[in-house]
């Protein structure tokens, strides 16, 4: 998993394979310190089975006449995507790195039929759970009353439509929950917009409604036309198919109760 690899000019390299949401990757880097710090952080997504994308780090590579496909800068990070590689950076630390995947991740998932909400997704019964909404919406809470073992993800959610089904996967993008996330998927049961309340209850949305509780919870960093317009033909597939609710909270498990099976 981390042989070194030849690098003249640079010293040598490591790497590692890691899968997130089926999108496999390949990260290489020579700074020590950061694949160990990233490797212990993604060591529960090294599973690669696929031919995966390689990300090469703090590489240098195609100067800044050459256009990317995708671009991205942040905190003093960059993020480009050529035809035949991508690059990240000015990736001090194991927090830029993971940032720029999250980033990156927006980005190629378009061609997945994928995209990442803010949402906490809790396994129930082998169907997945999906708690949306801003931050203090409830989400990090809806993970700590759930039971051990059945929390995905308690901030970030990768949903893919696969074989005409819509799946929602593990990342290991956490909150405050602090959950580690897990490497597996399970079919969508549905979409809940979460609405803290003195009582428990439960509202079936429409495709339309569904779409604008998606909207300013999904993560996305391209200002391209022709992405933007991919992403929408996504979430608006995504709000036909799957069912999508409001529920209305107590801060308490109880509101599993009113829950559709």
């Amino acid at each position: 998993m981390n042989a070194p690899l030849a690098n003249p000019g640079h010293g040598s390299r490591q790497q590692f394979e890691l899968s997130i949401g089926s999108v496999p990757l390949r990260l290489q880097m020579s700074d020590g310190q950061l694949f160990r710090a990233a490797a212990e952080r993604y060591s529960a997504f090294s599973d690669s089975t696929a031919r995966p994308v390689t990300i090469a780090l703090n590489d240098g590579g195609p100067g800044k006449s050459v256009l990317p496909e995708f671009g991205y800068e942040f905190g003093g990070a960059v993020l480009r995507a050529f035809a035949n590689e991508i690059r990240f950076d000015g990736v001090e630390n194991q927090y830029a790195l993971d940032s720029m995947l999250r980033v990156f991740l927006t980005w190629k998932l378009l061609n997945h039929n994928g995209f990442l909400l803010h949402a906490a997704t809790i396994v129930r019964n082998r169907k997945a759970y999906i708690f949306t909404g801003r931050s203090g919406a409830g989400k990090s809470t809806v993970a700590s009353l759930s039971p051990e073992g059945s929390v995905l993800t308690d901030e970030i959610s990768l949903l893919r439509r696969e074989n005409g089904v819509w799946r929602a996967y593990g990342t290991p993008f956490w909150g405050e929950f602090r959950a580690a996330g897990s490497n597996t998927s399970a079919p969508v049961a549905g979409i809940f917009r979460l609405l803290q309340a003195a009582e428990n209850r439960v509202e079936a949305l429409r495709p339309a409604a569904i779409l604008r509780a998606l909207l300013p919870n999904v993560l996305f960093f391209s200002t391209a036309a022709e992405a933007n317009r991919r992403l929408l033909d996504i979430l608006s597939q995504a709000a036909l198919e799957v069912s999508g609710y409001n529920l209305a909270f107590r801060k308490n498990a109880s509101f599993w109760e009113v829950l559709p099976a």
